[in-house]
């Protein structure tokens, strides 16, 4: 079976070692959803062709292996015409079943995002469209010597920058997790969220030479981006883009300017969209929503001012207060609640209480009800109470300390 290739002589379509760490990084996303737990057997990247799927390597029971054959067919959009006569017995029969099926380079993958209703949402991906990014990425990023990976594989972030991206460049991809020594090398490329860079400019005194590093899943804060750059970080680019589209635009940090600006990628252009408005066009004249309100200033230059929808960023996951608001207000003793971003990038929320609650069993109260319908990112971490909810001159929600 022949592979097809670019101009050049570049591969085009999914290879091996991409597919490899993208399939160990679903499968292990869906043993943490099946098991409601972060427990694994091992780590993904630990996982070898060789490694059997049943007690004797992973320990997937039946279940769980129909589990993860399920979850494979969603992101590679696979179905089981293309399974052998034998059921897959090792995590090497997971990548075959996913290669055979791409083999063509007409495939795409699925990722899913949450609305602001918190339900799953498909978003689905040609894998050519996912490859030219990951090329223009590569060009744009030349002479790195390995990837080194905070991020996991099965986000679209984590798809392209830890899966394809490598391939691209023919390097090879570490993972690393921040509260253990990273290893950094002189060549590296390191990909991560805007918290895990918050804490690597905490944690590291002085970068080795030439490390670039690259931020998605969140705007990254420009004070952050000149505090790791004054600690030697050679570069450090931050991609502007949502789970529905890839990447949208490029940035180098810190901007000088008092918001940030991102250069469009090639594949995207800005059409108007009715009085002040843009959305996204591709070269196949396909329109996308942009998950801001967007300032134009320049032919191919964008600066976000404001969620269309209303999410916040934590942790890297759009997380949506309102709704969260509506969760504490349906606790018994809260007449109103508020939640916001707090500055330390997690979540707070302002309580106003009914009559003669005692706030502290109120407290208590919101922590065993709410806490368990929340995700980690959703919770707030901060509980302010009072009479009213905080309001300014005009009657406009304000902030609150």
């Amino acid at each position: 079976m022949t592979t097809p290739r670019l101009q050049g002589g570049l591969q085009r379509g999914l290879q091996r070692a991409a597919a490899h760490r993208i399939v160990c990084a679903v499968v292990a996303a869906e043993l943490r959803r099946l098991r409601d737990s972060d427990s694994r057997p091992t780590a993904p990247e630990d996982w070898l062709d060789s490694t059997p799927i049943n007690d004797a390597g992973l320990g997937l029971d039946s279940m769980e292996q129909l589990g993860a054959l399920g979850a494979l067919a969603e992101a590679f959009d696979l179905d089981d015409s293309v399974l052998s006569d034998d059921p897959p017995r090792t995590v090497g029969a997971w990548v075959d079943w996913v290669l055979h099926a791409h083999a063509a380079g007409d495939g795409r993958m699925t990722v899913v995002t949450s609305g602001s209703t918190g339900h799953p949402r498909p978003c689905v991906h040609a894998v050519a469209d996912l490859l030219d990014e990951a090329a223009f990425f590569a060009g744009r990023f030349a002479g790195r010597r390995r990837v080194v990976a905070l991020v996991p594989a099965h986000h679209l972030y984590g798809i392209v920058w830890t899966g394809l991206l490598p391939d691209a460049l023919g390097v090879p991809v570490v993972v690393r997790t921040i509260g253990t020594p990273l290893g950094l090398a002189a060549g590296d490329l390191v990909v991560a969220v805007p918290d895990q860079w918050q804490a690597l400019r905490r944690l590291i005194r002085r970068f080795p030479e030439d490390i670039v590093g690259v931020s998605s899943g969140g705007s990254l804060d420009d004070d952050v981006a000149a505090g790791l750059l004054a600690a030697g970080l050679s570069r450090l680019a931050d991609i502007y883009g949502a789970s529905e589209t890839g990447g949208i635009a490029l940035r180098d940090t810190p901007t000088t300017a008092t918001a940030p600006a991102y250069d469009l990628l090639p594949r995207w252009q800005l059409l108007p969209d009715g009085d002040g408005d843009w959305r996204l066009v591709d070269r196949t004249g396909r329109s996308f929503d942009l998950p801001d309100h967007i300032e134009r200033i320049g032919e191919r230059t964008l600066r976000p001012i404001g969620r269309r929808d209303g999410a916040v960023q934590v942790a890297g996951h759009n997380v949506w207060p309102e709704r969260i608001a509506r969760e504490l207000r349906s606790v018994d003793g809260v007449a109103d609640a508020a939640v916001r971003l707090h500055v330390n990038g997690r979540l707070k929320a302002f309580i106003v209480p009914t009559d003669h609650q005692d706030t502290a069993l109120l407290a208590a109260r919101i922590d065993q009800l709410v806490t368990p319908r929340l995700t980690d990112p959703e919770r707030p971490k901060s509980l302010r109470f009072g009479p009213a909810l905080p309001r300014n001159a005009m009657g406009k929600l304000e902030d609150w300390a």
